[in-house]
């Protein structure tokens, strides 16, 4: 990261950081947008029940992909105090720590989720969609977690570029795959509002 010493050159580098972090968080949100859509093409119970999986999930996933992130301060301080020698071993720990959370949710997720969707008192189809929605979702947890602390490390160094690139060619990965496991297309499995949670096993899903 360049060092900047003029008001010009700060507000120069934060735009620079800034745009490629925006980029990404939208990305990130038409994924989400793409599935429901997607899957409402598809039939209104599986509209309902990926709703249903995504208003479950997202919650969880930004809430503990915020104590991961917590890694961007920490390798931003060791770098500019110049101890690039302490990176890796905090890197490390918070790969270890998104392998921990990962197991929790895993764990929680296995326990309470039939309870849950049975207290909102769903119609039998929806709730199913959502069920296996969800289980293929949870497939891909280690990876989007571990992703997560290494995406906030390339941040901390002002990679974001790095970032946004990864994601912009994740969105259309992830809709050509919703289009050929929900619709069943070339050959691929017919799944329903389901084959949207699959593509969703990607890191950045």
């Amino acid at each position: 990261m360049k060092q900047t010493h003029s008001l010009k050159q700060k507000a120069g580098q934060f735009l620079h950081i800034l745009f490629p972090i925006l980029i990404t968080q939208i990305a990130l949100s038409a994924i989400t947008f793409f599935d429901t859509n997607m899957s409402g093409k598809y039939g209104t119970d599986d509209l309902a029940g990926v709703a249903i999986g995504t208003s479950l999930w997202i919650p969880i996933q930004t809430g503990l992909s915020g104590i991961l992130m917590g890694i961007t301060p920490i390798v931003s301080h060791l770098i500019g105090s110049r101890k690039n020698k302490d990176v890796a071993y905090q890197v490390t720990q918070g790969i270890w720590l998104s392998l921990l959370i990962s197991l929790l949710v895993l764990a929680a997720g296995s326990l309470v989720l039939s309870p849950v969707l049975h207290f909102m008192n769903l119609e039998p189809q929806v709730r199913d969609i959502a069920f296996r929605f969800l289980c293929a979702i949870s497939i891909g947890i280690i990876p989007l977690f571990g992703y997560t602390v290494l995406r906030s490390t390339i941040d901390a160094l002002g990679q974001t570029r790095v970032s946004m690139l990864i994601t912009l060619i994740a969105l259309p990965v992830n809709v050509g795959l919703n289009y050929l496991l929900i619709f069943g297309k070339l050959g691929f499995p017919e799944m329903g509002g389901v084959g949207a949670g699959v593509p969703r096993q990607l890191p950045i899903g």
